[in-house]
């Protein structure tokens, strides 16, 4: 009987596969700890605060470690001759105590030395295994110290026989004898001490690097707070002129100038806008009244009319976008938001609503400019994205939570805008009417919503929808991300 061919196993292939994507997981992952580590340490670094911070530590640092060596230095002078007195002294004093003593009584002797005083004597044996002392600085100034003072080379060890310790060979009679000590007597006495005021000295430079960082720093953190505060409009609280550094003194005052003069820019600007409005709609007032009651042919007024109502919402968009006040904040609940649009074109034949509107949490935003920004966005829907093969337009409204922000998002289901136009769509009087609908318009519709979601402290994004048509994503934060 013939087996039948037995299909070759691709175990091995797998196995190899998964450990290259897993060795290049790894890599990527090690790659992106340390771009993330880098740029952390970048922005860190990049700051002022920590700059400062960090060079005065480095300059602290850097003093009282060249102070603590010069310390060093200057003691070891002293030290030597201090240690190499000892051991000379201990030297002497056991030559003369085993030369004068009763034979019977050195046994007795040692042994009061070694429990006492920590000295231990031993006699040197030929076959004795010794390791010479590890020479620094300062154990070679000790040896050559103590040599001068006994006039006689001697053996330092480090270890006898595997013992460690201060060994030190010399004679006695002219028979060779060991000396071991503690080795806390050559070790620098102080060296502790020094180090713990070192630790202690460095911890109050990192204090006083802190302070002395947050006072260079806070001028410049106040004035930046300043700018913040002018470029949303606000200009009621002025930096300090009278206190602080001379130069900062006179910076303050530069700037207090200039918020004033941009303060009175403003106001003059809004005067003007409020007389050119009255100024022009007056006229288109009277325009309307006169084509109604003058103009005998109903298409021809009807036709009037329209082009003045079409030149009065062109001066309403005008002013809107030249509008500067800052929006006050507040809680703005968007369910009940959405609601109220639904219902203002719940009558309107030319679009569609077409609502996805889960409860979501409420945002800190301003009722009365989402309203607008919402109107504006249906009407911008209105006008340029007709839905194909219908005479009204289809609008998706939908509302998402996210993390820490909530998204309003609003599709049509027009022709969409080419991907290289629409970066331009937000900006002032561009119009990418070319692919969608020959409406009119003032080409400031999309401009009023991205410069209204800013000043609310949201998002914009525009793009494509997936089966035509263009989608308007809004994030705005939530209310327990904003404070007052």
């Amino acid at each position: 009987m013939s087996s039948s061919p037995t299909t070759p196993t691709t175990e091995p292939t797998t196995e190899r596969t998964t450990d290259a994507a897993g060795q290049a997981h790894t890599a990527r992952s090690g790659i992106g700890l340390w771009q993330r580590l880098s740029n952390w340490i970048s922005d860190v670094f990049g700051r002022l605060y920590w700059r400062t911070f960090a060079l005065i530590v480095l300059l602290v640092s850097a003093s009282l470690a060249t102070w603590f060596q010069s310390f060093r230095l200057l003691e070891l002078g002293p030290q030597v001759a201090q240690t190499s007195r000892q051991i000379t002294s201990l030297i002497d004093l056991t030559r003369l105590a085993l030369i004068h003593s009763d034979p019977q009584y050195r046994v007795s002797l040692l042994d009061d030395l070694a429990k006492k005083e920590g000295i231990y004597i031993y006699p040197r044996n030929p076959g004795d295994q010794w390791v010479a002392m590890n020479h620094s600085e300062f154990t070679k100034r000790l040896e050559t110290a103590v040599n001068s003072r006994l006039k006689e080379q001697l053996d330092f060890a480090d270890a006898v026989n595997d013992r460690p310790g201060l060994w030190i060979g010399f004679r006695i009679a002219g028979d060779p004898y060991w000396l071991l000590l503690d080795r806390s007597r050559i070790d620098p006495s102080l060296s502790e001490t020094w180090a713990s005021w070192g630790v202690i000295a460095t911890l109050l430079a990192l204090i006083g690097a802190a302070v002395i960082a947050s006072f260079v720093n806070k001028p410049l953190r106040d004035l930046r707070l300043a700018t913040a505060r002018v470029g949303a409009g606000n200009y009621s609280q002025m930096l300090d002129e009278e206190s602080g550094m001379r130069e900062i003194r006179e910076v303050n005052r530069g700037f207090n100038r200039m918020a004033r003069s941009l303060q009175e820019v403003e106001e003059e600007r809004a005067l003007m806008l409020a007389g050119i409005s009255h100024d022009i709609r007056t006229p288109l007032a009277r325009l309307r009244l006169e084509a109604e009651l003058s103009v005998p042919d109903e298409q021809s007024r009807q036709n009037i009319i329209d082009d003045i109502e079409q030149a009065d919402r062109i001066i309403s968009k005008f002013l809107e976008y030249a509008r500067s006040t800052r929006p006050r904040l507040e809680t703005v609940d968007l369910n009940a938001l959405i609601d109220f649009v639904r219902d203002r074109y719940q009558k309107d034949e030319t679009v569609v609503l077409h609502l996805r509107t889960p409860p979501v949490p409420a945002v800190r935003a301003n009722t009365l400019e989402l309203q607008r920004v919402i109107v504006n966005l249906v009407e911008n829907a209105k006008r340029y994205a007709l839905t194909p093969g219908e005479v009204h337009t289809d609008l998706d409204i939908s509302l998402q939570r996210c993390v820490d922000s909530v998204q309003i998002s609003v599709r049509d289901h027009g022709p969409g805008v080419p991907e290289e136009q629409l970066a331009q769509l937000t900006q002032p009087f561009f119009r990418g009417d070319a692919a969608r609908t020959s409406a009119k318009g003032t080409g400031l519709g999309l401009s009023i919503v991205d410069k209204t979601i800013a000043a609310l402290g949201g998002r914009l994004e525009l793009r494509n929808a997936e089966g035509g048509g263009l989608e308007v994503r809004i994030w705005l934060p939530l209310q327990s991300e904003r404070s007052d």
